[in-house]
């Protein structure tokens, strides 16, 4: 009988403090969209605000992921490479070029962005972000593999924790994205 009290009392309390850890803090923004929405039934590439999937709204990184993602893009659109540096880890910095990142970018404009999932990889401190968003650009711009004008991706960003913040790292899982037509 006491050890059925302690077992109950246990799960109690984990069940608690787990509450506690994915509730949803005041800071998260917006509502999770359902995960095939990101750009149904808006003008291409979608909205501007980088938006959770329920499957990431829960996470207790999301706020932090949301944030480095929104900052992220809106560099892209913006073409502003100094803000782009800002949001990524210093191995993604040393390997870009701002020129190149630059003529890379020119054209583009993305929207749309979902954070479909965020895998927590304790052991290595990294999250795994799969992202779909749209990306609409020149054809000369595009991937040489889909030389179209709009794009929907999904990918896999890595992001890392370095000087207490959370920045978009370079790493193999980035490499390769899935794309199509819109």
């Amino acid at each position: 009988m006491p050890a059925v009290v302690v077992i109950t009392g246990a799960a109690v309390a984990a069940g608690m403090v787990g509450r506690t850890v994915y509730s949803r803090p005041a800071e998260a923004q917006g509502e999770p969209v359902v995960p095939s929405s990101s750009v149904s039934g808006e003008p291409l590439p979608g909205v501007a605000q980088v938006r959770l999937s329920p499957d990431s709204f829960f996470h207790p990184d999301r706020t932090a992921v949301q944030a480095v993602l929104q900052k992220f893009f809106d560099a892209i659109n913006a073409r502003d490479f100094a803000a782009w540096r800002s949001v990524v880890s210093s191995r993604r910095v040393s390997q870009a070029v701002e020129s190149t990142w630059t003529a890379a970018y020119e054209t583009t404009r993305d929207g749309g962005v979902v954070v479909q999932r965020i895998e927590s990889d304790v052991v290595a401190r990294r999250l795994r972000v799969l992202i779909s968003f749209v990306s609409i650009q020149d054809v000369a711009k595009a991937p040489v593999a889909l030389p179209e004008r709009c794009i929907r991706w999904r990918v896999v960003y890595v992001m890392v924790w370095e000087g207490g913040e959370l920045k978009v790292d370079e790493a193999p899982e980035n490499r390769t994205p899935q794309m199509e037509k819109c």
